[in-house]
């Protein structure tokens, strides 16, 4: 999620007062749960981050899961970062009524709007999305119209 609310500040000045366990060291793991390494905090990962991951494999791993309860971080291979679709929390529809059916999300700032299926609190991509994250907030449109949005709170295959 931008914090662009830090303003001026270094946000890791922000994060040490408001969320001091973010920088607790942790394991870095592969999906099997082998150790390759550690790390000085969750707060300097991303889902999705290739570089800057203190580790060497012999091949490009990246950030496929952070565990915030273990401070663990899971790296992977980069077909392990694909997800189906998304199951959401605190979903706001700007009409007040929930839609069902054919919807695009984005789930990036900067990204493309992709085509999707909204059911309830569930939204299933077309195709394959890679390095969705958990607390990534989705927006939902029909052409150019909002039709609302929520949290990202679990992915799923």
């Amino acid at each position: 999620m931008d914090i662009c609310f830090v303003g001026q500040g270094d946000y890791r000045e922000f994060l040490e007062e408001t969320a001091p366990e973010v920088f607790e060291p942790g394991l870095i793991v592969d999906l099997s749960g082998n150790e390759l390494g550690e790390h000085s905090g969750i707060a300097g990962f991303t889902i999705g981050q290739r570089r800057g991951l203190g580790v060497a494999v012999g091949e490009p791993r990246f950030v496929q899961r952070i565990e915030p309860e273990t401070a663990t971080i899971v790296l992977a291979g980069r077909d392990d970062l694909t997800v189906s679709g998304v199951e959401l929390d605190k979903v706001t529809w700007t009409s007040g009524e929930g839609v069902s059916g054919n919807v695009m999300a984005q789930y990036r700032a900067h990204g493309n709007p992709v085509p999707a299926i909204m059911d309830g609190d569930r939204l299933t991509f077309s195709s394959p999305q890679e390095a969705v994250a958990p607390g990534q907030t989705v927006a939902f449109y029909e052409d150019e119209r909002v039709l609302g949005g929520g949290l990202i709170a679990d992915t799923f295959l």
